[in-house]
C-alpha cells in the first residue's frame, strides 16, 4: 500500500517524521529572523506524525462521506505529556497548511488551541488532503512540525501541475521570480507601492515538492524596496532538487494575496 493507500472512510493516515524547511538549518536562504528562532536539523525528510521528541495525535474525525470534514489533534511528547502552552510565533500559535496531495487546494491556516493543547481544522471539500502543522511548544527554541493526511474515500481527479511561469500577474501586480527572490511591479512596469507586511514579516514563501511532499517555509534574509530575497542574489536556488509548488504569500492593499509558481530544481 502506498503513502495514500486506502483505510476505511474519515480515518486520518498518520506517516514519519517531517523535517520541513527548518530541517535544512542555515544552508537554508530565508534562516534570519526578527524573532530570534533557529532551524534545524539539516537535511529534508519526508512527511510524518513524530518530530524529535514530539509526536501528533489525531483525537477525533468528525463528517465525511462528501460532507465537510472536522479534525481534532493535539500534540504530545513522547512521555504521553500532552503540550498546552505555546509561543506565539510570526502573529499565531499555530501555523496550518492543507494541501491535496497533487499540490493543488492550497490553504495558510491559524487555528485557535484551546486550553487543553488541543485544535480543530474542518476540511470543505471532500477527498485527499495533506496537512503540516507548525508550532513552537514554550521552551523550544526553534519550530515543531508535524503533519498528517485525511483521506475520506471520495475519489477526485487529480488536477496536474501547472507549467513553470515565473512572471506571474495577480491584482495588477508583476511579480517576477529569480530563485527564492522576487521583484514586485506594477503590470505597466512602474514601481509598486501598498504592499503590507503578513503575519510579522514583509512576505512568506511556502514550497512543497512533488511526490514526498516534503516542505519548505521561509522568510526574507532582508527587505528592499518592492523585492522579497529569501535568499542571496548569487545562489538562491532551492537546497534540494525536485520538482516544487510553490507559493508566495504578502499583504497587498488589505489582502492577502498568495502567487502559486511550479518550480523545477535541477
Amino acid at each position: 500500500m502506498g503513502v495514500w493507500g486506502r483505510l476505511t472512510a474519515f480515518l486520518i493516515v498518520l506517516l514519519g517524521t517531517f523535517g520541513t524547511a527548518y530541517s535544512l538549518g542555515e544552508k537554508l536562504p530565508g534562516h534570519s529572523h526578527a524573532d530570534g528562532h533557529s532551524h534545524g536539523p539539516e537535511s529534508v525528510v519526508p512527511p510524518g506524525f513524530e518530530f524529535g521528541n514530539y509526536q501528533l495525535v489525531t483525537d477525533s474525525v468528525t463528517g465525511g462521506d462528501g460532507s465537510p470534514r472536522t479534525l481534532t489533534f493535539h500534540l504530545q511528547m513522547k512521555d504521553s505529556m500532552r503540550v498546552t502552552d505555546f509561543q506565539m510565533v510570526h502573529e499565531a500559535l499555530l501555523h496550518t497548511v492543507l494541501v491535496r496531495p497533487d499540490l493543488s487546494g492550497f490553504r495558510h491556516l491559524h487555528p485557535d488551541i484551546a486550553a487543553d493543547g488541543s485544535w480543530q481544522v474542518t476540511l470543505d471539500e471532500p477527498g485527499q488532503w495533506h496537512l503540516v502543522f507548525d508550532s513552537t511548544p514554550v521552551g523550544e527554541s526553534a519550530p515543531v512540525v508535524v503533519s498528517a493526511n485525511a483521506d475520506d474515500e471520495v475519489q477526485i481527479e487529480a488536477v496536474p501541475l501547472p507549467d513553470a511561469d515565473d512572471d506571474v500577474t495577480l491584482k495588477g501586480l508583476r511579480i517576477i521570480r529569480d530563485g527564492v527572490n522576487f521583484n514586485i511591479i506594477n503590470a505597466d512596469g512602474t514601481a509598486a507601492d501598498g504592499l503590507e507586511p503578513y503575519l510579522g514579516q514583509p512576505a512568506h514563501l511556502i514550497a512543497i515538492r512533488q511526490g514526498d511532499l516534503a516542505y519548505i517555509h521561509l522568510h526574507p534574509t532582508m527587505e528592499m524596496v518592492g523585492m522579497f530575497m529569501f535568499g542571496p542574489a548569487t545562489d538562491s536556488s532551492l537546497p534540494a532538487p525536485g520538482t516544487y509548488r510553490m507559493f508566495l504569500q504578502f499583504g497587498y492593499r488589505g489582502e492577502v494575496l498568495t502567487v502559486p509558481y511550479t518550480v523545477v530544481q535541477s
